[in-house]
């Protein structure tokens, strides 16, 4: 089973590169598979893996940032997040599943060796984790009578960490999510980035109708008042880059998610600390990766569980360096 899933992640990964080659994306977040450290003693993760493959419909992005004021893509976003544990088997607990429509637009406010650009990505699908059972109970279906009268016992006082279904626990809604990127480059001579200040501010809406209106996928009321419908994303990222045409870089990403609504037992905020350096200059978006996490986990309904992580492994940036020569008459 777990030869398999690695084959799979293998395939995943190459179907990744495939899917992205020649696009670019300014906002969100990098495919990357990693070790990470448990919340839990009794359990061990081996790795996580997170192949985000973007379904072009429109993207100019890499021809476009210098030659146009606005630049923008369309597309559709699929963003699985699976964690192999150390175990006999079944290994994939509860994985998530994340399918998006998705627009990203970026505008150039203005021009001389310091590049200032504005811009958002907006994304609203479904999100879930292909489970059946009884979030709070391995013994029901998730819908079952029995299953809805767990929720009754459930006060303000309740650890749900310790009762959650680990292994089949049902969790899904509807989300939209908005991000505000405003971001400065330092360029060279030659138009490459030397350095580069990213801020982020963004909101996340869970909702019960996918797209707003339609009644399919969305999440049962004793559940939302589980997970919170808010979500309140803070960011902010430095990147330096070094040697020819800026091929060697280093990253400093610093991220805060807020939960507002949630339960009282859950840990409202969650902190992630990550450095990533991309040693090659042909290969200017494989990096590895290292971070510290503190606060909820992001793992679907796991965000019940909280404490300190340690991560490292592999990623791919989506938005590598590009080389911004404008036009005469704006430099």
């Amino acid at each position: 089973m777990k030869a398999q899933l690695i084959l799979i992640l293998m395939s995943s990964f190459i179907n990744v590169l495939a899917q992205n080659h020649g696009q670019h994306y300014p906002i969100g977040e990098n495919p990357n598979i990693r070790w990470m450290s448990s919340y839990l003693g009794q359990e061990v993760i081996l790795f996580e893996a997170n192949p985000t493959v973007r379904f072009s419909v429109y993207n100019n992005f890499e021809e476009g940032l210098a030659k146009k004021k606005h630049t923008e893509a369309w597309y559709i976003s699929a963003r699985p997040q699976l964690r192999m544990y150390d175990e006999a088997s079944k290994p994939v607990k509860t994985p998530s599943y994340r399918i998006n429509l998705g627009t990203q637009h970026m505008w150039r406010l203005l021009s001389k060796k310091q590049k200032h650009y504005v811009g958002f990505s907006f994304e609203t699908g479904h999100y879930s984790n292909g489970q059946a059972g009884c979030a709070f109970s391995t013994e029901f279906e998730d819908g079952s009578v029995e299953c809805d009268s767990i929720y009754g016992t459930i006060n303000s006082s309740t650890e749900l960490s310790g009762i959650f279904n680990r292994k089949s626990g049902n969790f899904s809604t509807n989300q939209t999510e908005l991000i505000l990127n405003y971001r400065i480059y330092n360029l060279d001579d030659q138009g490459y980035p030397r350095k580069m200040h990213s801020f982020n501010l963004g909101y996340n809406l869970y909702h019960d109708g996918l797209l707003g209106v339609i009644p399919v996928g969305g999440y049962a009321d004793d559940d939302i008042k589980i997970y919170g419908r808010h979500r309140y994303l803070v960011g902010y990222e430095y990147m330096r880059a070094f040697g020819v045409k800026g091929g060697v870089r280093l990253s400093v990403k610093q991220k805060f998610e807020i939960i507002q609504g949630g339960h009282n037992d859950i840990n409202p905020i969650r902190s992630e600390s990550k450095f990533t350096f991309y040693p090659f200059p042909n290969s200017k978006a494989l990096g590895f990766l290292v971070s510290y996490i503190y606060g909820h986990d992001n793992y679907n309904l796991r965000f019940v569980d909280s404490g300190h992580q340690i991560t490292t492994g592999i990623t791919w940036d989506q938005f590598p360096p590009l080389q911004v020569v404008l036009p005469a008459d704006e430099n």
